[in-house]
C-alpha cells in the first residue's frame, strides 16, 4: 500500500482535511464551514466543540473517500489559525468560547499595557507587536481584567490546535509556531518568556502548554475519537504549527529568495529566514518554525472575508444571479464582476477594514471605508474595489517586507483558497506589479502539516527539499496598462488611509 499522510487545517470560517501521497499530491479533501460567532461588539468568536466535533467529520468523510487507499495513512499533521485562545478549568472544560484572531474586545487592555511596558522590548523577545488585541496576551489581561472569577478558575489558556490535541491525546502540549504566536514565548531560547508571564500577567508557565517541535510526534488517539475520523489509534500525529507558517512549507518557500502570498479569511506575505527578522518600527512579526529556521512577514485582518461578509449581508443581490448562471458558488459570479470592471473600478475606493487592521499599521480600530462613490457605480463595483482593496492592503505589506528581506525576492507564490481564482490573481499582478507564480498545491497549508508528519515519522529527510508536487504550475504577468492605472490607485489608497487614521 502506497504510504499516504493527511493534513489538517483548522480554519476561522471551517476545517479541511487532506489526503496526500508521499510527493505532495493531493488525493482526497474535505471541507466544512463553521459559524464565526459575533454577539457583542468587537467580539469574533467560535464554540470549540463545533470545530471539534466538525474536525472529526471532515476528516471521516476524506477518509471514507479515500477507501482501500487510505488504509496506507502513515501520519497526520495539523495546521490550525493563528493567535486563537481558550481557557480551560482543571477538568480540561472551556471556560470560554475560542476568541479569534478577529476578536477585538482586548483593546483597552492592551491600550494600557502599552503605556505599562517596554513594548519595543517586548518586540525584541517575541517577535510580536504586543500591543495588538490580537495577541493570547491580550486576551489574558482581557479575561483577568473584565471576567476575574474565570481568570482565577482558568488552568490552562492555550490555542485551538493545543485543544484539540487534548481532546485527542489527553496531553497538553504546543508546538513552537503556536507558541512563538501567542507573545508569550521568546523567539531566541525556544520558551515561555519569564518576563511577559511574571511581570506582564502575573501567571506561572503551569497554566500554559508544554512546547514542543512541529514535527514531534504524538501516538494514541482516544478510541473514540480515531473510530469517528476512520483512521487507526496508533497513527503518529505530528504537533503542526500555525496556517502561515505551514503554507510557506507547503508551496516551497524556504528561504528569502521567495515570498509566499496567502489569502483566506485574512491574508499575509511572508518569506523564511535563517535567524530572527525584526523591522526598528514594528510593523512586522518574526515565529519560530524550527531550531534553526524563522518566518518573517506581516499579515492583514480583511482577506476573503470581505468577500465573504458581501455574500452574507447581501444574498438577494448575488445568490439568485449565481445560481441561474450556473457558477457552483456565489465567488464564482463575483469573478465574473471583476472582468466586467475596469482595472480601478471607475475611481471607486474601498478600504476593506471590516475587522481592524494589522500590517503594516496595526491600527485595531480602524474600519471599513468606501470613497470616490458616484451614480456609475453599481453592485459589480463594490465587488470589484473590495478584491482591489484586499490587495493594495497586500502591497503595503510587501512595501514594508521586502527591504527587510534583503530586497532579493524574485518570486511570489500565491497559496489559499485565493490560488484557485484567475480574478484576485489577475488584480494582484497588476497591483504589485510582479509576476505571480501559482504554487503547485493549492491546499499549501495543509501539504506543510503533512510534510512534518513525514519528517516526524522519518519519511522526509529535511524541511527545505521540495516535493514533486510543489512545481509552480502557472505564472500570471502583470498587464502593464493595468499596472499604471493601480499605480496611481495604490497612491490614492494610502492617502486615503493615512487622512482616515493617521
Amino acid at each position: 500500500m502506497d504510504p499516504r499522510y493527511l493534513g489538517i487545517d483548522i480554519g476561522t470560517t471551517g476545517v479541511r482535511a487532506a489526503l496526500f501521497d508521499a510527493s505532495g499530491f493531493q488525493k482526497h479533501y474535505a471541507y466544512k464551514e463553521y459559524p464565526l460567532l459575533s454577539e457583542e461588539p468587537g467580539a469574533a468568536e467560535l464554540e470549540p466543540e463545533t470545530v471539534f466535533r466538525s474536525l472529526l467529520e471532515v476528516v471521516g468523510r476524506c477518509m471514507a473517500d479515500a477507501g482501500p487507499s487510505g488504509r496506507g495513512l502513515e501520519g497526520i499533521g495539523l495546521s490550525t489559525q493563528m493567535f486563537s485562545f481558550l481557557a480551560l478549568d482543571a477538568d480540561g472544560a472551556p471556560l470560554t468560547r475560542l476568541v479569534t484572531w478577529a476578536d477585538t474586545r482586548s483593546l483597552p487592555q492592551v491600550q494600557a499595557y502599552a503605556r505599562t511596558f517596554d513594548v519595543a522590548g517586548m518586540y525584541l523577545r517575541t517577535g510580536c507587536r504586543t500591543q495588538h488585541p490580537m495577541y493570547p496576551l491580550a486576551r489574558v489581561l482581557w479575561l483577568k481584567e473584565t471576567r476575574p472569577d474565570l481568570f482565577a478558575r482558568a488552568a490552562k489558556f492555550l490555542s485551538i490546535k493545543s485543544y484539540v490535541l487534548f481532546r485527542l491525546f489527553g496531553k497538553y502540549v504546543v508546538d513552537y509556531t503556536d507558541a512563538s504566536a501567542s507573545s508569550l514565548f521568546n523567539i531566541r531560547t525556544f520558551d515561555w518568556d519569564p518576563v511577559v508571564l511574571g511581570d506582564v500577567l502575573g501567571i506561572g508557565r503551569e497554566r500554559l502548554c508544554e512546547p514542543m517541535p512541529g514535527s514531534g510526534l504524538l501516538v494514541g488517539i482516544r478510541a473514540e475519537h480515531a473510530a469517528a475520523m476512520g483512521v487507526p489509534a496508533d497513527v503518529p500525529v505530528a504537533a503542526g504549527a500555525g496556517d502561515g507558517i505551514v503554507a510557506n512549507l507547503g508551496c516551497g518557500v524556504f528561504d528569502a529568495t521567495a515570498m509566499s502570498s496567502t489569502l483566506g479569511t485574512s491574508g499575509a506575505m511572508r518569506v523564511a529566514v535563517s535567524q530572527p527578522l525584526l523591522d526598528p518600527e514594528m510593523r512586522t512579526w518574526c515565529h519560530c518554525f524550527t531550531k534553526d529556521t524563522w518566518v518573517a512577514g506581516g499579515a492583514i485582518n480583511n482577506g476573503g472575508i470581505v468577500l465573504k461578509w458581501l455574500r452574507e449581508t447581501f444574498p438577494g443581490q448575488f445568490r439568485p444571479e449565481a445560481e441561474a448562471a450556473g457558477h457552483r458558488s456565489v465567488y464564482g459570479l463575483f469573478d465574473a464582476f471583476s472582468a466586467e470592471i475596469p482595472a480601478g473600478s471607475d475611481g471607486l475606493l474601498f478600504l476593506p477594514l471590516l475587522t481592524g487592521e494589522r500590517s503594516p499599521n496595526w491600527n485595531a480600530a480602524a474600519r471599513g471605508v468606501l470613497a470616490g462613490l458616484d451614480l456609475r457605480h453599481d453592485r459589480r463595483h463594490f465587488v470589484k474595489a473590495a478584491m482591489e482593496g484586499v490587495m493594495y492592503r497586500m502591497r503595503s505589506v510587501y512595501e514594508v517586507l521586502a527591504p527587510l528581506a534583503g530586497g532579493d525576492v524574485r518570486q511570489i507564490r500565491a497559496n489559499g483558497g485565493y490560488a484557485g481564482s484567475d480574478a484576485w490573481l489577475r488584480i494582484q499582478a497588476d497591483v504589485f506589479g510582479k509576476e505571480i507564480a501559482v504554487a503547485g498545491v493549492e491546499e499549501a497549508a495543509s501539504l506543510g502539516a503533512a510534510m512534518l508528519a513525514m519528517h516526524g515519522t522519518g519519511a522526509l529527510a529535511d524541511l527545505k527539499t521540495p516535493l514533486p508536487a510543489m512545481q509552480v504550475k502557472r505564472i500570471l504577468e502583470p498587464d502593464l496598462k493595468n499596472v499604471a492605472v493601480y499605480e496611481e490607485g495604490f497612491r490614492a489608497f494610502q492617502d486615503l488611509y493615512d487622512r482616515m487614521f493617521r
